[in-house]
């Protein structure tokens, strides 16, 4: 088996190197996720950011936007800005099934997440309404918390979350009607469910969408509420 794992991956290396995979930005031979590595190094990385929604800044570990109002969530993490070549980056692959985005934004993500102490006991991906899923034919998060799962060793637990409510497009609405629009959007499907749990998003922007299903969770008794995001929009504050 491990002579054939190796023969595998030296075909698959033989096969890029004959027919280079062109980068999803610019077009240039590209590495086996998408992008090359010029492109790479141009995504805007976060940096320190609020423990608690993930709004960057400069020393402190809490926001004062938090400790004034805490949000639902008890840890936010999110890797990107939501600028530039990240913003490209999603829109292709939320709106043009450009899936391999997903192990791209998953390796990425887990690089980080894996140096922590303590992860969650599951992940849990925000749901899409079956319309809107039937309409897109995949669910962005879905795809990048699966990968999550498998190379953080966690449970990957969809189940656990069912969208009861279609909702408009947040992306759609005034900054002020998020809220609002997200209102019971969700509903808890079991009563068993892990101490810590870690809910999975492409981006987070007002905070509204994860915040709403975390709000669930505690509901039902979970402990430690995460909310992981490819990027965090941040042009609204």
């Amino acid at each position: 088996m491990a002579r054939f794992s190796t023969l595998t991956h030296q075909l698959q290396e033989l096969y890029r190197k004959v027919f280079p995979i062109p980068c999803l930005l610019c077009g240039l031979a590209a590495e086996q996720y998408g992008l090359c590595q010029p492109c790479m190094a141009e995504l805007p990385v976060l940096g320190h950011a609020c423990k608690r929604c993930a709004l960057p800044l400069q020393n402190a570990q809490i926001c004062g936007r938090c400790l004034n109002a805490p949000p639902n969530q008890d840890y936010s993490f999110s890797l990107y800005r939501y600028e530039g070549t990240i913003r490209r980056c999603i829109t292709a692959f939320k709106y043009h099934k450009q899936l391999q985005f997903s192990r791209l934004f998953g390796q990425q993500m887990a690089h980080v997440l894996s140096a922590r102490p303590e992860l969650p006991d599951c992940l849990v991906p925000i749901p899409l309404h079956p319309r809107r899923l039937r309409h897109r034919g995949f669910n962005q998060s879905a795809e990048v918390a699966k990968y999550l799962a498998s190379a953080l060793n966690i449970a990957y637990r969809p189940e656990l979350l069912k969208r009861v409510r279609l909702t408009q497009s947040q992306s759609e609405l005034p900054f002020k009607q998020r809220k609002k629009n997200m209102r019971n959007a969700f509903a808890c499907r079991t009563k068993q469910l892990p101490k810590h749990v870690a809910i999975i998003d492409d981006v987070m922007t007002s905070g509204y969408t994860a915040g709403e299903a975390a709000k669930i969770f505690k509901r039902q008794g979970v402990e430690v509420i995460e909310v992981w995001t490819i990027a965090r929009a941040i042009s609204h504050y």
